[in-house]
């Protein structure tokens, strides 16, 4: 559970990075994804997680890597065999 708040704190944090990059304002990004402010406020906030879709749609518009936006580029190899693991365990028990 503390990984998955702490995923979130890095997309919001990459999310802040991305937008003044951009040079564009909470108002701006919400327009163009035809959502309120107040939805993307969150996503900062790390309140709440977009969806797939609207992280597609955040990655078209600010011409970002969605590994670098959701800060997959910052878990390390051990991190990722602990999801192979939890992965094929799942799997297995299905």
């Amino acid at each position: 559970m503390n990984k998955s708040r702490n995923t979130i704190n890095n997309f919001s944090e990459n999310l802040k990075i991305a937008l003044a990059a951009k040079g564009l304002t909470q108002h701006q990004l919400a327009e163009k994804l035809g959502l309120s402010q107040q939805c993307v406020s969150r996503w900062i906030k790390g309140n709440r997680e977009p969806s797939i879709d609207n992280i597609i749609l955040l990655c078209y518009f600010l011409d970002e890597d969605p590994n670098e936006l959701l800060g997959f580029n910052d878990i390390t190899p051990n991190e990722f065999k602990k999801f192979d693991e939890l992965f094929f365990k799942q799997k297995k028990s299905s």
